[in-house]
């Protein structure tokens, strides 16, 4: 057992230490363009990756990564210029602009269209590095809301970046590769929401969502009933999103494999596990509609195949919350039909109720996505995707907060 052991060990530092871009990627995942009631965040962000992926297959075709020979030292380095200029110009505003879209449209943007809210409106100011790259998303008119309802508007843009890089994620599992466009939006999501967080301070404005949502959550926590959530320890729990190995994948994707060496992706080393799985870990905080919660993540990779079992604990300011879920990507596969199946059990605090008096209950979610292509061998490139599923009242990243039905449908087209 003992020697079992220590080939696996060995192999596990193998994978991990051995170049990442030595390995070529699997295959492309397929664009994918959906809709649904509110536009939330799992169905917009998804929409906005697409456009990324389109946009940059497009530029690609006229600014290659690797634009003239590069086998000298100054040759080399004029290459690294021509990229860094490349990205520094025309991708990093791209992208920006693309996740400021997330945060506001479909971050703050959904949770105002399912509570009702009216002439919502929304301005930006110019990407960077052409403005400084903020916005602002505004209503107007009174809604009913709930405790949960007012702390979700204020953590939905953090939450629709992370739901961003979520997609990203996922879709490199699948294809065994990172691309760099890809690589630096999954940084920039992930580690701009950590930024956010940790730039809460005394002198933060209104429009501050992480000064909101600290005044929100602690609104009506006298102790010792309830414990108030005070901004040191928010920053301080915010450093656990750094424990997050795809950072490191991306990094070196975006840094590395395209900047100096100019290769368009980057292959994602895993631990190997027996009967050819490969298994990575990853850990989330997040803030969410009842306090903060930490998430452990454990994606298993199997022919492509990707399932992903998450378990989290939540600090609601009196009891603990909970979390379990299972997701399972294409666990059915077929000449024309994949399928993916995803089911989620919690417990956390009532959407209404106070934090002094905390009234928990039960939830779940379970939900089936059908990807069906609209033709036959080579030539079924274009596809229908249809999610159908039911949620409980509770929070899910990236889904409604209210219960109700799950209903999604869009088109897909494989490159």
């Amino acid at each position: 057992m003992f020697e079992r052991l220590r080939i696996l060990a060995a192999r596990t530092l193998i994978a991990l230490a051995c170049c990442p871009s030595a390995a070529a990627a699997q295959g492309e995942p397929p664009y994918a363009a959906i809709v649904d009631r509110d536009m939330t965040p799992a169905a917009g962000t998804l929409d906005l990756l697409t456009l990324e992926r389109g946009a940059a297959a497009l530029e690609d075709r006229w600014l290659p990564p690797l634009r003239f020979d590069e086998s000298t030292p100054p040759r080399r380095a004029l290459g690294i210029g021509y990229r860094f200029a490349k990205w520094f110009a025309l991708d990093l505003p791209q992208d920006h602009f693309l996740m400021v879209v997330g945060h506001e449209v479909f971050g703050h943007g959904a949770r105002l269209r399912e509570i009702g809210a009216g002439s919502i409106r929304y301005s930006f100011d110019p990407p960077i590095p052409y403005g400084h790259g903020g916005a602002v998303t505004e209503f107007r008119g009174d809604v009913d809301v709930t405790r949960a309802d007012v702390l979700d508007v204020d953590t939905s843009g953090i939450e629709a970046q992370n739901v961003l890089a979520d997609h990203i994620g996922r879709q490199a599992l699948a294809a065994g590769a990172l691309r760099y466009r890809e690589a630096w939006l999954y940084l920039e999501s992930r580690l701009d929401g950590l930024r956010y967080i940790r730039s809460v301070s005394p002198r933060s404005g209104e429009g501050h969502d992480v000064r909101a949502f600290l005044l929100d959550v602690d609104d009506a926590c006298d102790p010792p009933a309830c414990t108030p959530l005070d901004a040191s320890t928010l920053k301080r729990r915010a450093l656990l999103m750094l424990a997050d190995p795809m950072l490191a994948y991306a990094g070196y994707a975006w840094g590395v494999s395209y900047l100096a060496r100019g290769r368009s992706s980057s292959a994602l080393p895993m631990i190997p596990l027996p009967h050819d799985v490969a298994y990575l870990p990853a850990l989330r905080f997040e803030m969410t509609p009842y306090g903060t919660a930490v998430t452990t993540e454990h994606a298993f990779v199997r022919h492509r195949r990707v399932t992903t079992v998450s378990i989290g604990v939540g600090d609601t300011g009196r009891e603990r919350a909970w979390s379990a879920g299972v997701a399972a990507i294409d666990v059915v596969r077929r000449a024309r039909v994949s399928g993916d199946l995803a089911v989620d059990l919690w417990r956390q605090p009532a959407l209404d109720s106070p934090p002094d008096s905390q009234v928990s209950a039960i939830g779940g979610l379970a939900a089936a996505t059908a990807r069906i292509a609209l033709g036959r061998g080579a030539a079924a490139k274009a596809g229908l995707l249809v999610q159908v599923g039911y949620k409980s009242d509770g929070f899910v990243r990236g889904e409604r907060l209210h219960r109700g039905p799950i209903l999604r449908a869009g088109l897909t087209y494989r490159p």
